[in-house]
């Protein structure tokens, strides 16, 4: 049981002892009565029905509307602490309940009050004087009720903008969540894109240095060419670490700058990789590609290393490569061309979603992807708006 609990009984009788106090005061200062122990009876009965208010407010009323005509027929003009009970109850009742209840609670409350005061002075009641009392004392019972409806209003205003902080945090949440599901779906595509181009160039370099290892001619020449091989690989591997550094450190601290985030020198390097790998690559970068958003750049660096990967995989070394990035109207253009090697290449891990990966980051920009042979080869192609949707 909480501490609230366990608090609100005491506050009840603290509230009935004090209305109790009250009412010993109206009797020692108010009229003699002939029935003193009546009055005391009937007073103390009527205070006490207030530490109920909070707990069980219509039965609290209920009792203080029948000690209003109880109290005036047995002694009459000695009190008026059942009226005033009645009124506060009253005001608890139109706080705590429905409508229905407290428009029924204010017509009981206002028919015991007429009866005791037509009891009193009928006379009173009679004529336009008494109609205009009669509506005076219907303002004045209304007066806790729209007290208590106001302040009910006020409770469900900030019950209901409770719900609503509570439904937008939640909602930010949410919002948060699938914020965070996105960036985790671009982090692992970069570490696909990242690995795969690596781990291709450097099993491609690998292979082919063992190649001319085992058919050059003399042995300084397969000295040179195991060296320049593992120089290389050496050099693709250093980069890898240095990319998945890079991507740890923003999985780490999102808030640091992206390490990743140069598309032309991410291009250039792959470029770099391929050719050490042994492809022959022919590279046309507009200078205007630079002006061009920086989410266009960068995808069209991963959408040029995945056409270079997939070049080095099913194409071999020393095929050949036409490689260009352009700007055209109002499109940012990448195409890779490459012709295929009769001999049998290297058999390489498949990357699993390499393209499919590349047409969704393309088309989330508005963009375009294409692959497919061409004559005596294989094409990619992919167009991206300049102007990016939000």
């Amino acid at each position: 049981m909480s501490a609230f609990q366990w608090r609100r009984p005491g506050l009840d009788m603290l509230i009935a002892a004090a209305a109790a106090a009250a009412g010993v005061a109206s009797i020692v200062l108010g009229p003699t009565s002939d029935l003193p122990w009546a009055t005391w009876v009937l007073v103390e009965a009527s205070a006490l029905t207030l530490g109920l208010a909070r707990t069980l407010p219509v039965v609290a009323l209920a009792v203080n509307v029948v000690l209003i005509v109880v109290t005036d027929v047995v002694v009459p003009g000695t009190s008026h602490v059942a009226p005033l009970v009645a009124a506060l109850t009253l005001g608890v009742v139109a706080y705590r309940c429905g409508t229905v209840t407290t428009v029924v609670s204010w017509a009981a409350t206002f028919a015991a009050v007429l009866v005791s005061v037509g009891r009193d002075a009928g006379a009173l009641l009679a004529g336009a004087d008494g109609a205009l009392r009669i509506l005076s004392a219907a303002m004045a019972i209304a007066a806790p009720v729209a007290f208590g409806r106001y302040l009910a209003a006020l409770r469900q205003a900030a019950a209901v903008a409770e719900a609503r902080a509570r439904e937008a945090e939640e909602r930010r949440l949410v919002e948060t969540r699938a914020a965070r599901m996105t960036e985790r779906a671009h982090l692992a595509g970069d570490l696909h894109d990242l690995v795969a181009h690596h781990v291709s160039a450097i099993a491609l370099t690998a292979g082919s240095a063992q190649y001319a290892a085992t058919h050059a001619p003399d042995q300084e020449e397969r000295l040179d060419a195991a060296l320049a091989g593992i120089t290389s690989i050496h050099e693709s591997a250093r980069q890898a670490l240095v990319d998945l550094r890079g991507l740890l450190q923003i999985l780490r601290d999102p808030s640091a700058p992206d390490l990743l985030m140069d598309p032309e020198q991410m291009i250039t390097d792959a470029v770099e990789r391929s050719r050490a790998a042994g492809l022959d690559i022919d590279l046309n970068h507009d200078e205007r590609v630079t002006r061009a958003p920086l989410a266009l750049r960068i995808t069209a660096a991963r959408v040029m290393q995945e056409a270079l990967t997939n070049a080095l995989k099913h194409a071999g070394p020393g095929s050949s490569v036409a490689a260009s990035v352009a700007v055209s109207d109002d499109r940012l253009l990448i195409d890779v061309t490459n012709t295929v090697r009769p001999e049998p290449t290297p058999d390489l891990p498949p990357s699993g979603h390499g393209l499919t990966g590349m047409r969704e980051r393309v088309e989330v920009l508005g963009g375009t992807l294409a692959a497919g042979p061409t004559g005596n080869g294989w094409q990619l192609s992919a167009a991206l708006p300049l102007a990016v949707r939000p």
